[in-house]
């Protein structure tokens, strides 16, 4: 009831100048156009470019007339300005050089800040081939983070609500930048950084681009995506949303798990509630006849500090809420006028509540009598609270010829995790069992990006710089897992050793940093009829992780456990901890006690370099034909210290050694204004991640899965084709229609390492791969009436993705194929490929009431999640029908602007399946649940 309580304040709360800002662009490069003037007709008021390009004029209510001039460029006058009272206008306009054009330009159109006609006009123009996303469409869906919003980017999935994945290739082929420098990682066991925890409120926009330039960090092979920061507004501006978010299969649920909060797990931060409360160095044996007193003593004391509580608590669950603020304001320098200093401040909360009442997940072998056969399944309820919190905070400075920026970032997220499952194992360990898992998982990504962009003298060059000292933090604190083994009936409950596992406890902790480093030099060149500019730079990536793991069991001597009956937080009750009673043999008494400590495998410190240097030339040769060609030569190493299963260790040891020189070439042709063809050629590489090129062995607790890295990994290499026309037409719309094709060598695949062990992964080499695809991609309006508009934003991707098995792998399956009697390909689907990709939206805006409805629709066709070995299958997952309904409504005030949203997530109510498939043929299942309906109100207030 205080969501609501808060919603309705927010409505019923009731606080603005109006103003004409926007930016200019160079025609020749689509580049900003500092100095120049901007004017309204018929007065004296106007002002002049800055650095970035950008100007604001404050004016009164009205229709203007504004006047864009520069010397050695035809003027443009931009007629039917309107300014609305407490309002800012935004408009772009594109000026270009006198010799291409005869007489002054009149336009009669305007564009909002950040709509689709600006990114439409930057993809029109970009030398690389770029999709993406305003902030004003993120808006119009609903999204609350980059994870819900980018699906809707032509190509692009996203994998487990949070990994991206471009093209239908993994995350190791994608790249994430923030404002256009790396980030540190997030996760130990994925290759990108999860999206879920950038809130759209801090974003100004997100480009995906696809093809390469020399500027480009060169292991990407799907896309980069590059999330840029809000700049500042040239006036006051504070927003504050809230929204509201229920699903009524998960909240206000009584049957709802979860562990014991901590005081300070609101803000995604553990208190120090989870932390290991004895000194981490510290290993424990099993008791033995020949422990001291001092030791068993201290085994004692160490089992007693141990958190009590190992089966999830029941509660009432809550709602999805999410809170956001934003402030921002410039102000300009009396003395030149041009001078301009401005900050921007937002700050994000989201609170994410999930209970899954129908979790499944098995393993399963394969017999020669029986086929393949269940051999472990487990199924229950599972739920989860996910908290968020975000910070941005960023001063700029610019005049006309220098831009000055330094922002603060801070992402905090915190995800508690509590399961009960009943568990039947089959064939090899025929066993019933009920497992109570707590997990909870602490990340944190901290990052200051600092940059200048200056123009030497009139326009010789600019140069153009970034540094970003990045920190990040993965701590798993305190993951419990309890299993007692029974029967069908229950009539006993056993702890372990049973045929599953001890009762274990288990901490990790990663810390990565990164410091990124980067210049850039723009010259621009006029050769007779040839434009253009040649660029030229370097950079350096530094990256280190640090990861440690410390696993204890807890072990009842002797194993008559019974006396728990089935109770997890008996265990480790006081009258069930281990005691060395005075005179007597350890082996005699009874009691629980803690085993273990840090696992010599699951500690590791990894090290990698990039330096990169780069030459480009962009020419413009006429009217219709312009070329980009670059060549970039990166040097990358990436050291190991650590620890191998057969104890050989590794002390700082050169595990990757790469010298590359990479190529681009783009090449467009713009028969008119209006479209453009482009072809191009590039060569990309993927590298392993750490944990890949790696010794080090590695366990998911939830998944009890096990990942064993490989030392003789190889980087992937990809050349890559890319061709693409596209058509731009009035009000937005565009029609596009791409072409692209892949060719790997050594391609990088995460597999089972043997038919013995289907739980262990690894990361390997494979001969060769392909991946070709077409994309489709239409913005039309479809109805005009008066003021009301609907309008289709479709895109569509078909991908095959074929890699050639290895010798091993080919002959393991072909064995199989013969016993079943079916022909086999030495060819199969490349690992994280979707064939098809599908996103289709339908808007309708009454734009005199500012009402806006949408439906969106997105699908991914079935993929590849792991690769079997032998008697293992592969695991598909499923297709997933989405579709989402959102509508709002803005209501514009003397002083404040309200926009209220409604959203439905998840209409259809598809459920999340995986497959297990061998020989083509699909057979068990393999993981499954619901997510269900999610229904949200949300409000947003602007003040100015």
């Amino acid at each position: 009831m205080k969501y609501i309580s808060i919603l309705f304040f927010l409505i019923s709360f009731n606080m603005f100048s109006q103003s004409i800002t926007g930016i200019v662009l160079d025609g020749d490069n689509n580049e900003a156009l500092p100095f120049a003037n901007v004017s309204i007709k018929g007065t004296k008021t106007g002002a002049t470019t800055d650095i970035d390009g950008k100007f604001e004029i404050k004016v009164a209510p009205g229709t203007y007339t504004v006047i864009f001039s520069f010397i050695g460029y035809s003027t443009v006058q931009m007629s039917d300005v309107i300014v609305k009272s407490n309002k800012e206008t935004f408009i772009q306009v594109t000026l270009k050089p006198e010799s291409n054009q005869l007489e002054d330009i009149v336009i009669t159109t305007t564009s909002k800040k950040n709509s689709e006609a600006s990114l439409l006009n930057l993809q029109k123009k970009s030398i690389s081939l770029v999709d993406g996303l305003s902030i004003q469409s993120i808006k119009k869906a609903g999204d609350s983070d980059v994870a819900g919003a980018i699906k809707r980017v032509p190509g692009i999935s996203v994998q487990g609500g949070k990994y991206i994945y471009v093209r239908g290739l993994g995350d190791r082929y994608s790249k994430t930048t923030l404002n256009g420098m790396e980030l540190p990682g997030l996760d130990p066991d994925r290759n990108t950084i999860p999206m879920d925890i950038f809130p759209t409120n801090l974003i100004e926009n997100i480009l995906v681009k696809k093809s390469a330039s020399s500027e480009i960090g060169a292991d990407f092979t799907g896309g980069t995506v590059d999330i840029n920061l809000k700049d500042f507004s040239f006036s006051p501006e504070y927003t504050i949303n809230f929204t509201a978010g229920y699903n009524p299969d998960m909240h206000f649920n009584s049957n709802f798990i979860a562990d014991v909060k901590s005081s300070s797990d609101w803000r995604g931060k553990d208190d120090g509630l989870r932390d290991i409360p004895f000194d981490q160095s510290i290993s424990f044996v099993r008791v033995n006849p020949s422990i001291s007193a001092e030791d068993a003593n201290n085994l004692t004391e160490s089992t007693r500090k141990l958190t009590k509580t190992l089966k999830p608590i029941q509660q009432r669950s809550d709602l999805n809420y999410n809170f956001g603020f934003s402030a921002s304001n410039g102000y300009k320098f009396k003395k030149d006028g041009e001078s301009t200093i401005g900050y921007i401040a937002a700050i994000g909360y989201k609170s994410e509540t999930s209970f899954l009442n129908d979790f499944y997940r098995a393993n399963v072998i394969r017999t020669p009598n029986d086929g393949v056969q269940n051999e472990l399944v487990k199924e229950g309820i599972f739920g989860t609270i996910n908290t968020y919190l975000s910070t941005l905070l960023g001063v700029t400075y610019k005049d006309s010829k220098n831009k000055i920026s330094v922002n603060f970032i801070d992402l905090q997220n915190g995800e508690s995790n509590a399961l009960e499952l009943e568990s039947q194992g089959f064939i090899e360990n025929v066993f019933w069992g009920e497992e109570s898992t707590i997990t909870y998982t602490e990340r944190n990504l901290r990052s200051i990006p600092i940059g200048g962009k200056h123009t030497i003298g009139d326009n010789l060059f600019t140069v153009d710089w970034k540094f970003a000292p990045s920190k990040s933090t993965l701590q798993d604190k305190d993951f419990r897992t309890t299993i007692f083994e029974t029967d069908a009936d229950k009539t006993f409950y056993l702890i372990g050793p049973n045929p599953i596992a001890s009762p274990s406890r288990l901490w990790r902790d990663l810390d990565e940093t990164s410091t990124v480093g980067k210049l850039d030099i723009e010259i621009p060149i006029q050769i007779s009829n040839i434009s253009g500019k040649i660029s030229l730079g370097a950079s350096k990536i530094s990256k280190e992780r640090d990861f440690n793991s410390r696993k204890f069991d807890l072990i009842y001597h002797p194993r008559d456990t019974g006396i728990f009956g089935g109770d997890p937080n008996a265990i480790l009750a006081e009258e069930n901890i281990w005691v060395q009673l005075p005179g007597t043999n350890p082996n005699s008494n009874r009691g629980t006690y803690i085993t273990g400590g840090p696992e010599r495998t699951n500690i590791y410190n990894s090290k990698s370099e990039n330096d990169a240097y780069y030459l480009s030339s962009e020419l413009k040769f006429s009217e219709k034909f312009k070329s980009v060609v670059g060549v970039r030569f990166e040097n990358y190493q990436l050291r190991y210290t650590g620890e191998d299963l057969e104890g050989n260790t590794f002390d700082n040891e050169l595990f990757i050694d790469d010298k590359d020189l990479f190529t681009n070439i783009n090449l467009i042709f713009s028969p008119n204004e209006k479209s453009n063809v482009r072809a191009s050629y590039y060569k990309t590489t993927a590298r392993p991640s750490f944990r890949e090129a790696s010794a080090s062995y590695l366990i998911d607790p939830v998944t009890q899965t096990f990942f064993l890295g490989n030392p003789e990994i190889r980087s992937a290499y990809i050349n890559n084709y890319d061709l693409r026309y596209e058509f731009f037409g009035e009000k937005n719309e565009m029609f596009a229609l791409s072409l692209f094709s892949k060719s790997f060598k050594d391609p990088i695949e995460i597999a089972v390492v043997s038919d013995d062990t289907p739980n262990d992964f690894t990361a390997r080499n494979n001969d060769k791969a392909t991946v070709r695809g077409v994309e489709f991609e239409l913005r039309k309006n479809l109805l005009t009436l008066n003021n009301l508009t609907f309008n289709v934003n479709s895109n569509v991707s078909f991908i095959s993705a074929k890699q050639t098995m290895n010798e091993d792998e080919y002959q393991a399956r072909l064995e199989l194929a013969k016993e079943a009697g079916v022909e086999i390909s030495r060819e199969r689907e490349l690992q994280g490929q979707s064939p098809y990709m599908i996103n289709i939206g339908l808007l309708a805006v009454e734009s005199e009431k500012e009402i806006e409805a949408g439906l969106y629709y997105n699908v991914q066709g079935p993929t590849l999640e792991f690769v079997g070995a032998g008697g293992v299958p592969d695991i598909y997952s499923e297709p997933f029908h989405n579709l989402d309904f959102s509508a709002s409504k803005v209501f514009n005030g003397e002083k404040l602007t309200k926009k209220i949203t409604f959203r439905a997530k998840n209409i259809l109510q598809d459920k999340t399946e995986s497959y297990y498939v061998l020989n083509k043929e699909k057979s068990n299942l393999f993981r499954s649940f619901s997510p269900g309906i999610i229904f949200s109100l949300g409000v947003s207030l602007t003040f100015k």
